[in-house]
């Protein structure tokens, strides 16, 4: 009876360690994109929350809703305002301008917007926007 010495079978031999690697490379690359929107969708949440503040603060001081984004950086001229609300009006993570809908008291992303996925913008079915008015609850959110 031959007995081998357990030293001789211990470890992993080149081909285990070269499939394993090949799985974990495959398994990285097909979770990478839902990542990658995981995160522009994230930050796309915290900057329409953050644009929806600064109008909020913009409506106590002056009395008045801006009627573009630009009044929260630029001093419009008007009574009450008191510096700048934002330091700058951020970009969709997509590239492009968020928009503000006066007309529904809301900031989000444009339903004409070139590159964000549809289901995103204004009237999607997972749209990021957020109400400013000020009878609405202070980080609200809707996601249709």
């Amino acid at each position: 009876m031959l007995r081998k010495n357990i030293s001789e079978n211990s470890g992993m031999t080149r081909l285990q360690l070269l499939i394993l690697i090949v799985i974990v490379v495959v398994i990285g690359v097909l979770s990478f994109p839902p990542w990658l929107e995981y995160r522009k969708v994230g930050t796309a949440d915290i900057d329409v929350e953050t644009v929806a503040v600064a109008i909020k603060k913009y409506f106590k001081h002056t009395g008045s809703y801006p009627t573009s984004l630009d009044m929260l950086v630029k001093d419009p001229g008007i009574d009450g305002w008191r510096g700048s609300y934002l330091e700058s009006i951020p970009e969709t993570p997509w590239g492009g301008s968020y928009v503000l809908l006066q007309a529904s008291y809301k900031v989000g992303i444009a339903k004409n917007h070139p590159r964000v996925p549809e289901k995103y913008r204004v009237g999607g079915i997972a749209e990021i926007s957020r109400v400013y008015h000020a009878d609405a609850h202070l980080g609200e959110k809707y996601w249709w």
